[in-house]
């Protein structure tokens, strides 16, 4: 484990992060074994202590003390005196100078002060307005700086959603890229990539599910289903790690088929009707998390639906986009906490290869993280979350797009949980 002072700085900058590079930094966490994890989180503290100390002394404070320190004092006016016969004439100057009226006028200069002393206070006059003109301009130039700074960094933590508003109201046609988070290079989001679309994907009718001869009997198991998204998001935060500060978005819609424009909320829930009707063929009871698209529940709320119900296990259907079009295959995410931890990834691996052979795809095994929350909520039950394919791959897309793969599917899932 790393030290607690790591710990404490690294959960400080999780705080400050906005959500999308917060995202960027999860995926390296979960995607790293877990030996090279405290190394990683160590020397990002490191960092960003270090990043904290240079600012504390930039060139930035440093031209704004400068400019502090340089800054003219108030150049009070000279109060020369014209000599007279009498004593009571330095007395009256003094009063017109240091006395003003109540609006804040000066009155007239009285007739028995002499031209040299007028002339004299007009050239103070002058002195004083040109030494408050250029510490107004020192002062403006100085702002000027800061607000430029300011706002550059604005945009630099926040750089996809301004360049999503100026697309917007240009009416230029958004493009996908990977934001790189600075200083840690490859950090990639662990949220599936979404590919816009206006063609509509109706949700397809389920046809009857034919059991295969030698179906296991999965009589006495409770099985809990999770369509993964949902057709409209709720960015809204919730804690993504039980008794962490860490927080992601309740729900959101998912990816959508680079050729066919399937919609991945909708593909889940026919995979899982499918997979409902065979498993309980098989004598399992199944329960859905939902039963609709247009739903609102987060993943908290789904990781319940299985504690609540106490099953036996909790599989969550996703078919995801990835950064390359590359990337195919089926993948499998286990919880890296909990009573089942300990052997959760092989047994990942295995629901990965038995999928992959059923669907004629490739297995790409099991990754054991703590980036997702229904899997961090229902660590006290055997939780799964199965990738059946990638959108963002052609070959996946259309895959993933035929009925076989949904049946298919489901014979496998059931084979993995024969008793």
């Amino acid at each position: 484990m790393p030290n607690q002072d790591d710990m404490n700085d690294f959960k400080e900058i999780l705080t400050k992060l906005p959500e999308d590079k917060r995202k960027l930094l999860y995926q390296r966490l979960h995607d790293m074994p877990a030996s090279e994890r405290e190394a990683f989180i160590a020397e990002f503290a490191e960092k960003y202590r270090a990043r904290q100390k240079a600012k504390a002394s930039s060139p930035v404070k440093e031209q704004k003390e400068a400019v502090i320190q340089k800054e003219p004092e108030p150049v009070p006016e000279e109060k020369e005196v014209e000599p007279a016969e009498s004593e009571e004439a330095p007395v009256m100057v003094i009063e017109y100078v240091e006395d003003n009226d109540p609006d804040g006028n000066k009155p007239a200069a009285p007739d028995f002060i002499s031209d040299d002393t007028a002339s004299s206070k007009k050239k103070n006059k002058a002195k004083k307005t040109r030494t408050n003109a250029f510490a107004s301009v020192a002062i403006g130039l100085f702002s000027a700086v800061l607000i430029v700074g300011i706002l550059y960094f604005v945009y630099a933590f926040n750089k996809p959603k301004v360049d999503g508003k100026f697309n917007e109201m240009l009416g230029v046609q958004p493009t996908e890229s990977i934001d790189i988070y600075p200083e840690t290079s490859n950090i990639m989001g662990p949220e599936p990539r979404h590919y816009p679309t206006d063609t509509p994907t109706p949700t397809p009718t389920p046809t009857p599910v034919p059991l295969r001869e030698d179906h296991p009997d999965l009589t006495g198991l409770v099985i809990v289903l999770d369509p993964g998204h949902q057709e409209y998001p709720n960015s809204e935060l919730e804690e993504s790690i039980p008794g962490s500060t860490a927080e992601k978005e309740k729900a959101s819609a998912g990816a959508v088929g680079v050729d066919t424009g399937a919609k991945e909320y909708e593909l889940t829930l026919h995979y899982a009707v499918i997979m409902k009707d065979y498993l309980e063929q098989c004598g399992a009871t199944v329960i859905l998390t939902r039963t609709e698209n247009d739903v609102n529940i987060s993943n908290i709320e789904r990781a319940k639906t299985a504690t609540d119900n106490n099953a036996d296990y909790f599989i969550r259907l996703h078919a995801d986009s990835a950064p390359s079009s590359d990337i195919s295959g089926v993948k499998v995410y286990v919880p890296s906490s909990g009573k089942h931890s300990s052997n959760a990834k092989s047994s990942g691996a295995k629901l990965a290869d038995l999928v992959s052979k059923a669907i004629g795809s490739k297995s790409l095994g099991a990754v054991q993280s703590n980036m997702y929350t229904g899997l961090n909520h229902a660590d006290s039950i055997k939780s799964y979350q199965l990738v059946i394919g990638y959108l963002s791959n052609s070959d996946d897309d259309a895959l993933l797009s035929n009925e076989e793969t949904a049946i298919n599917t489901a014979g496998a899932v059931a084979e993995f949980l024969r008793k």
